[in-house]
């Protein structure tokens, strides 16, 4: 057999393979930005983007005067455009059985777009407010304005059949607020007698960049309208986004039984949260994505019946279209995908399959998704250690690829490493139907543990038996076919794999790298069979010392020479606590002292302040003396305490400094029980009595009210209740030292000890 006739079809399917990838990244692609001369009809990023100025100039988290501002033109703006809009202002508890209980001061903004024939209503959803120390142009304020523009886009066309109505959502960053406040109102009205008819669109974002992807379907019969939009999804990234402690508001309407899509993009991650996620990193191109996603969905589901709910589905995206199928179907193409295994095997030892061989190649291959799991684990500690401004940014870096290429040519080495030794009692071909049936395998305990994501399994292992039998069926057992058949079964696994690994590395960052390198094994274990041209097998370790090199000199050379500048700003971490009860003033940091311009402040050992600042327990801080500085303190007002039948009610009024935008209480459960209590108005659960902990009850309140919260707790046990409050505040005291970050430096993403002030009061009631 010539060298050429062995290296041709290695050539054709590694041809297909990269036509594959290609075809299967095409969602993943953002929209050119429309310019604003584009149709009346059309979106336009331009024009959206020109709102922007007056929605996210500066932070404006709920509560803020900023916020008043941007709150001011919106209503404006939806009037212009011929609405009737709302401001609905409420006190919402976000989980009021937690603790601590989240509650707060929400206004949310509501208009209605009314349809020819309703048989529902669809929800048009952002969230208004910023974290306090950003000014949210990605998070959220160009979904808001994209939102604007959607409306005018709609007011330029024929009458949606459903209502449409706009919901602009207050205090989400703080627990989803606006969004339970809008669902409690509505409880008990006539629409809340079936959600089902309603259909919440949500729009949002974790990075100033990115392609459009819809991430979370609430409920059922929604895939047409995701199919519409064009949108990258896949029933895996809800399953994983279940699993993982994020929310959105759309948390809130799915628990009150309300459909929903969640569109995001969620590149660049290094901004979020942070002062530089502003205007001008924004990237329009994604803006016109979410637009244009946003506009096809809204008209798809309103011309749709929203009364018609279909099955529970199993979707994907695929070379440019949304693949469904019913969810009852999950369980029994993975059972009959398992079967097909052993078939297969029977059916191939006379065609020169070694059921051996292939077991023995599948009893190896774990190995290599133990360590693609171990080295992502490792790196990121690694990683962690030689540079700690990256552990700062919850690993996310402004240069993923460059660690995600390093990480992913030392899995190729490994796993070339992991096929040579499987290959020397296995055929490839053997070696390809032991790795197939881990698939099959791995298709069934996801259909059962985790059904949304067992298409990634299901398919490729039964595409791939298909392929191996026709190969065994057609071909000569001296075939140069047979040798590469593995990447041909590789196929459907680049076409489902390659995009959802795409998505999760930037959604996941650094810190859970370890979980698409295990998801790159997949697609890249059927690849190794490509190498079986070569002349000689010491080419083959040449090229395994070249890959090795390369990838650890990526991670290496990546590490030492990844650098800031004013655009990308390195992270850093100080905040100030002021313990008024004793006067005691406190840097403390979730960083250390290599940090720049605020490092030098950390002078003493890290500590944990659970006792002193509750708010603050729980971590290790370094931390460092400062000066005193005049601030307001919380304080109480209009105390009354009244006991019957041993049960204490306290009435208190609590006012927060000015300047606060939260206010945490926490109760000292250690000689007392906390039966319930009530916090301007909103019931919020008790909790026992802890005598190892001190402050074992606690609630934060954001946007305090000027004129301060009315609290009433009803607690059990002897003496005083002791209350710990604590103010937080955005920004340094003058007077007390404080650096300035330089201008290529930035205050570590919200929430976190960065560039705000505590004052800590304690009070005996």
């Amino acid at each position: 057999m010539t060298t050429m006739r062995k290296r041709v079809p290695a050539l054709a399917a590694l041809v297909l393979l990269l036509l594959t990838a290609v075809a299967a990244l095409l969602p993943l692609r953002v929209s050119e930005p429309r310019p604003a001369s584009a149709p009346v009809g059309e979106f336009s990023a331009a024009r959206a983007v020109a709102r922007l100025d007056n929605i996210a100039k500066v932070p404006h988290p709920a509560g803020s005067a900023a916020q008043s501002q941007v709150r001011e033109y919106l209503v404006g703006e939806l009037r212009k455009l011929g609405l009737r809009p709302e401001v609905q202002a409420r006190v919402a508890p976000s989980d009021p059985d937690g603790n601590p209980a989240v509650v707060g001061s929400v206004s949310n903004i509501h208009a209605t777009i009314p349809g020819r024939e309703p048989t529902g209503r669809v929800l048009l959803v952002a969230h208004y407010d910023s974290v306090p120390i950003a000014p949210g142009a990605s998070d959220d304020g160009a979904n808001v304005a994209a939102i604007l523009e959607i409306a005018r886009a709609l007011g330029t066309g024929p009458q949606l059949r459903n209502d449409l109505e706009i919901l602009f959502t207050d205090g989400e960053e703080q627990g989803l607020l606006g969004a339970r406040a809008f669902v409690d109102a509505e409880a008990g009205t006539r629409r809340a007698a079936d959600p089902r008819r309603t259909v919440v669109v949500n729009m949002e974002g974790r990075g100033p960049s990115g392609p459009v992807v819809m991430f979370q379907m609430a409920g059922t019969g929604l895939v047409p309208a995701v199919r519409a939009s064009g949108a990258f999804t896949t029933s895996f990234s809800a399953a994983i986004y279940d699993r993982l402690p994020n929310d959105t508001d759309l948390t809130a309407f799915d628990e009150a039984g309300m459909r929903g899509l969640n569109f995001a993009f969620m590149d660049g991650s290094g901004h979020y949260h942070t002062t530089h996620d502003d205007i001008a990193r924004l990237d329009r191109a994604s803006v016109q994505d979410m637009g244009e996603a946003a506009l096809a969905a809204v008209r798809q589901l309103g011309g749709a019946d929203l009364s018609q709910t279909g099955p529970d589905a199993t979707y994907f995206s695929l070379f440019g279209t949304v693949v469904s199928y019913p969810a009852w179907l999950v369980l029994p193409l993975a059972v009959v995908t398992l079967l097909g295994v052993p078939v297969l095997l029977w059916f191939g030892r006379r065609r020169g399959l070694s059921p051996g061989g292939a077991g023995r190649a599948a009893a190896t291959f774990p190995l290599t998704l133990i360590g693609a799991a171990a080295g992502g684990l490792a790196g990121w500690w690694v990683l962690s250690l030689a540079r700690p401004d990256f552990a700062l940014g919850e690993g996310s870096v402004y240069h993923l690829g460059r660690y995600a290429w390093g990480g992913v040519l030392l899995l190729l080495v490994l796993l070339v490493a992991w096929y040579r030794w499987a290959r020397r009692k296995a055929s490839p071909l053997d070696v390809v139907v032991g790795v197939l049936g881990w698939f099959a395998l791995l298709a069934v305990v996801c259909a059962v543990l985790l059904p949304q994501g067992a298409y990634l399994f299901t398919w490729p292992a039964l595409i791939g038996t298909v392929v191996v039998g026709v190969t065994l069926r057609f071909t000569a057992a001296d075939s140069p076919w047979r040798a590469v058949s593995g990447a041909l079964t590789a196929v459907p696994v680049v076409a489902l794999v390659l995009p959802v690994v795409l998505v999760l590395l930037p959604a996941l960052g650094l810190t859970l790298i370890a979980a698409p390198l295990v998801l790159a094994v997949l697609p890249a274990a059927l690849l190794p069979g490509l190498l079986e041209p070569l002349p000689s097998r010491r080419a083959v370790t040449a090229g395994m010392l070249a890959v090795a090199v390369a990838g650890a000199g990526t991670l290496v050379v990546g590490t030492t020479l990844d650098g800031y500048s004013t655009d990308e700003p390195r992270p850093v971490s100080l905040g100030y606590v002021l313990e008024s009860d004793t006067g005691k003033a406190t840097w403390v940091s979730l960083g250390d002292t290599s940090q720049p311009t605020v490092g030098k402040l950390l002078t003493g050992e890290p500590a944990r302040y659970d006792d002193r600042v509750p708010s603050l327990g729980g971590l290790a801080l370094a931390n460092g003396a400062a000066r005193t500085a005049p601030l307001d303190t919380p304080s109480t007002k209009d105390v009354s305490v009244a006991e019957a039948d041993g049960v204490r009610t306290i009435r208190v009024r609590i006012q927060a400094p000015a300047d606060a935008h939260t206010i945490d209480v926490h109760a000292d459960t250690g000689a007392h029980e906390i039966l319930d209590a009530t916090v301007e108005g909103a019931k919020l659960a008790g909790g026992p009595k802890h005598p190892e902990r001190g402050w074992g009850w606690s609630f934060s309140y954001a946007a305090p009210p000027a004129d301060g919260i009315d609290v009433v707790i009803r607690t059990r046990g002897n003496g005083p209740l002791p209350l710990r409050v604590m103010s937080t505040a955005v920004g340094l005291p003058n007077g007390a030292g404080a650096p300035a970050p330089a201008p290529d430096e930035s205050w570590a993403s919200w929430p976190s000890v960065a560039g705000q002030t505590f004052v800590v009061r304690t009070f005996r009631l």
